[in-house]
């Protein structure tokens, strides 16, 4: 589809380079999309800034129920959804599907928060003065969706955005658009004005650079990687806008020697299987306690060696590609550079060779280097690294010694060990004994290069909220 979505229409684009969309379980073409162009960009923010000023005055219950009708229609599509996101991301089919169901859960709980709008009036030290503090909406925002997670992702920022009283303009990854013009084409049918929600393709360096730059975007929020939320923040500096990112993570899992070790095997292969091992929040570096060390080795190296790598479409399949050659590169080049220096792949270790896709092993690593690659960059993909401490202050100090403060995991049946993790673990999101779901009451929010703000939640709602404050004077 070479259009881009302007004010509830599909238009065509006024760039005429186009990128092409591969199948990443077949490197097979299923589509392409424009790279959009300044002017693409220029029309969809000044129908958003117009669209924006009347949506603002409508009543936030109003908005809220408007916005839900989303909801009712995504789940009479979410099998079309869930296809459509299948093909060209390559998830297991029961995995795309429970994201669309999420995305729907999402939109119903967002929409009630219109119910909840709150402020303060506040007695002043001046006699016959009240102060009347409010929220109000930041009005054109921008959401920069990733590959990985791009319905979810794309509600998250879509929806508080709307039930606020923004308008925002999407710019899908250029390796998964067709999901988002799905949801495009629904959004044709509900009573959502036209304008509050465009979507321009394109690339990260093109749109995404244009989108921060321009002066008529209040609000950026970008999912992505931590170089990318770098060049936001520079790019949006001209202009003070308000930013909002979600950025890489290195998520350690530390398993004690009081961890149930069955639980924690179990909830770390499925963590760091999901969706082939490309999410942010996914265990990324292992630390297990002397004591149970090999034991925990023995059992974990198991269970990913019977795993099942291939054919998402196939029933069979633990899990399926990554998303591109690049990508399946970038995950060989950091196991095999582990090697070199001296760490052994117990099981995987390797790209599947025998098939058009982007394949990699379910793999588990030993003997590496705290300060090896593998252990301090984000490696997206189904990869687990291994390290043995001995006390807990020593293994929280190697937790929290990242750039990154996205995610972690502790594994532990000891009161008092788990809650020191949750204390001194000084990381945004603290998984005690289970697998990482972030709840949509919660906030998702990472600490140093992780990100800026955050999403879900009440608190998530208010990051699209400015603040006015009245001073009522009644002498």
């Amino acid at each position: 589809m070479v259009k881009q979505f302007i004010n509830g229409e599909f238009v065509d684009s006024h760039a005429t380079d186009t990128i092409q969309v591969l199948n990443p379980a077949t490197n097979e073409v299923i589509g392409e999309v424009a790279e959009g162009d300044e002017q693409d960009l220029q029309a969809a923010v000044a129908g958003a800034k117009e669209a924006q000023k009347s949506w603002a005055k409508v009543n936030r219950v109003k908005r809220g129920e408007i916005v839900l009708e989303l909801a009712t229609l995504m789940e009479q599509n979410k099998e079309e959804i869930a296809k459509i996101y299948q093909e060209e991301q390559g998830k297991v089919y029961a995995d795309a599907l429970g994201e669309v169901e999420g995305s729907i859960g999402y939109i119903k709980y967002m929409t009630g928060l219109a119910q909840s709008a709150k402020g303060e009036v506040l007695q002043n030290q001046v006699d016959d003065e009240l102060v009347m503090i409010v929220k109000k909406p930041v009005g054109v925002t921008a959401g920069i969706i990733p590959w990985n997670a791009p319905i979810f992702i794309l509600m998250r920022k879509m929806i508080p955005a709307l039930v606020t009283g923004c308008s925002i303009v999407v710019k899908p990854s250029e390796e998964t658009p067709f999901g988002t013009f799905k949801i495009a084409e629904l959004i044709q049918q509900t009573d959502i004005p036209n304008g509050l929600v465009q979507i321009v393709t394109g690339t990260g360096a093109g749109v995404g650079s244009m989108m921060s730059k321009n002066e008529d975007i209040d609000l950026i929020s970008l999912t992505g990687s931590t170089g990318a939320g770098k060049a936001v923040m520079s790019e949006s500096a001209a202009n003070v806008k308000k930013v909002n990112l979600e950025l890489g993570g290195k998520a350690p899992a530390i398993i004690t020697d009081k961890a149930d070790l069955d639980k924690a095997v179990k909830y770390i292969v499925q963590a760091r299987i999901k969706n082939s091992g490309q999410v942010c929040t996914c265990p990324e570096r292992l630390y297990v306690q002397a004591g149970v060390y090999d034991a925990f080795v023995e059992k974990v190296t198991t269970a990913m060696s019977n795993l099942v790598t291939g054919d998402p479409t196939d029933d069979k399949t633990d899990f399926g590609p990554i998303i591109n050659k690049k990508q399946l590169e970038s995950i060989d080049e950091k196991v095999q550079q582990a090697v070199e220096n001296g760490a052994k792949v117990l099981t995987g270790g390797h790209i599947v060779s025998d098939t058009p896709g982007n394949y990699y092993e379910p793999t588990v690593v030993v003997n590496v280097n705290d300060d090896s690659t593998i252990m301090t960059d984000e490696v997206f993909g189904p990869v687990l690294p291994i390290a043995k401490f001995e006390t807990i202050d020593e293994v929280i100090d190697k937790a929290n010694n990242s750039v990154y403060g996205l995610s972690s995991y502790a594994f532990t049946e000891d009161l008092k060990e788990a809650m020191t993790f949750s204390e001194l673990l000084n990381i945004g999101e603290v998984y005690i004994n289970c697998e990482a779901e972030e709840a949509t009451t919660g906030y998702h929010a990472g600490w140093r290069q992780s990100g800026l703000g955050g999403a879900d939640g009440t608190r998530g709602f208010e990051e699209y909220l400015n603040t006015t404050v009245t001073y009522f004077r009644y002498e």
